[in-house]
């Protein structure tokens, strides 16, 4: 090897010697000059995790502003903390309803332009509040809580304390929660419209059950008043001309058997819209019910009431309930369940009324989710569930596949 060669490497080896003591010292310098300046250092990563699980697991607007403007401020040693949410057109203050911003205030379009958290000390922001807004002079960071291009609210940060500057470190990491946040904030608007639709909509059955049980009743009573007395007449009419002549008996025979079929039809399908019974006691009711399904039923149905007294008088709305319910239930289990047996009972508690409709049938294949049977145009488990509801009940379903179905219904109940 040259000596020229050995002076070459040994200047290479110094080189890159003195170029690593230059960037030491540039990242030590580095490092001094930002704790000068920021004064402390966060870790942003651990504090990632344990706030963005606390903001995706919030369930109100007040637990993230609780998160934002509480939790985190103690972190960062702010002095002040605001989150102003989306409220129609304006930007309002959870905690101050006075303090609001219109969405189409300059600031918020600066902000919101560049969709990450902003100090405003930067140009425009500070000019913005010099010319109007010095209730947010105390103002030193803008966050703005974004989806996408959807603004949810913006968050305000004020100063640090012994004079500490945000670092861009903070910056970024403000921004990353922010959308975190906003997030979580229309997760609980489509939650919130999902749940208000539901309401609606069970409104509305709630509307279409009195209705239609107010349209059978009047149904019931014109065909009773009406339509049934007018019928009983002819057949009386009839029967009196078979009496009063000799001839063609076996057709006057005909008509007083087809008039009195007719009669009896018509007085099923009055008890059919309205039970006359139920104006006496539900345990009446409930047994004729049974007595009349068992009869056209190919499995024996049996039911078992166990009261404190012989009749058992309800409102009229948990009567109804009731009887409407072991009606569904037990044509369900007479129509589909092809069941060896179908039970009934009725017990009185001291504190709750039990409806018992049980079948040893197939079962219900596929769960019990309502919107399934909704779906497919079957309402009758909605429509269980929704009496139910409407008279403070709850109605339970459960199944299993070739071993049955069992239909409980529990009310509240006080003994007079």
């Amino acid at each position: 090897m040259t000596e020229s060669t050995i002076y070459f490497l040994m200047g290479l080896i110094l080189g890159w010697f003195i170029l690593a003591i230059m960037v030491l010292f540039f990242r030590t310098g580095r490092g001094w000059w930002r704790f000068i300046i920021y004064k402390s250092v966060i870790d942003h990563g651990v504090l990632s995790v344990k706030y963005g699980r606390r903001l995706t697991t919030s369930t109100t607007q007040t637990e993230i502003a609780q998160v934002l403007t509480q939790e985190l401020i103690t972190e960062l040693g702010a002095s002040r903390s605001v989150l102003l949410l989306l409220d129609d057109y304006e930007l309002r203050s959870v905690e101050n309803e006075d303090l609001a911003l219109p969405i189409n205030h300059a600031a918020v379009r600066w902000v919101t332009a560049s969709g990450e958290a902003l100090k405003s000390n930067r140009g425009r922001l500070q000019e913005l509040i010099e010319q109007g807004r010095m209730d947010l002079s105390w103002t030193r960071v803008w966050v703005p809580l974004m989806r996408g291009a959807n603004l949810n609210g913006l968050w305000l940060l004020g100063e640090r304390e012994l004079g500490v500057q945000y670092s861009p470190e903070d910056i970024q990491w403000l921004t990353s929660l922010a959308r975190e946040a906003a997030a979580a904030l229309e997760a609980m608007k489509f939650s919130e419209q999902e749940r208000q639709v539901a309401s609606e909509m069970r409104a509305l059955y709630r509307q279409l059950i009195i209705a239609r049980e107010d349209e059978r009743g009047r149904l019931s009573r014109e065909l009773h008043d009406g339509v049934l007395q007018d019928l009983c007449a002819v057949a009386r009419d009839i029967k009196t001309l078979q009496i009063n002549t000799k001839s063609d008996q076996e057709f006057l025979n005909r008509l007083v058997g087809l008039s009195n079929d007719t009669v009896q039809d018509l007085r099923a399908i009055c008890n059919d819209l309205r039970p006359p019974l139920l104006q006496h006691d539900i345990s009446t009711a409930l047994k004729t019910l049974i007595e009349e399904l068992d009869v056209r039923s190919p499995a024996p149905v049996h039911i078992q009431i166990s009261t404190h007294k012989n009749e058992l008088r309800l409102p009229d709305d948990k009567a109804l309930t009731i009887f409407r319910i072991t009606q569904e239930a037990t044509n369900n289990a007479v129509q589909h369940a092809e069941a060896s047996e179908i039970a009934v009972s009725l017990t009185e508690y001291p504190d709750k009324l039990r409806l018992t409709i049980t079948d040893d049938g197939r079962g219900i294949d596929g769960g019990l989710g309502s919107a399934r049977f909704v779906a497919a145009g079957h309402y009758g488990i909605a429509g269980m569930r929704e009496r139910a509801a409407m008279v403070g009940g709850n109605l339970e379903v459960q199944t299993s596949l070739n071993y049955g179905t069992v239909v409980i219904l529990e009310l509240p109940w006080i003994i007079d």
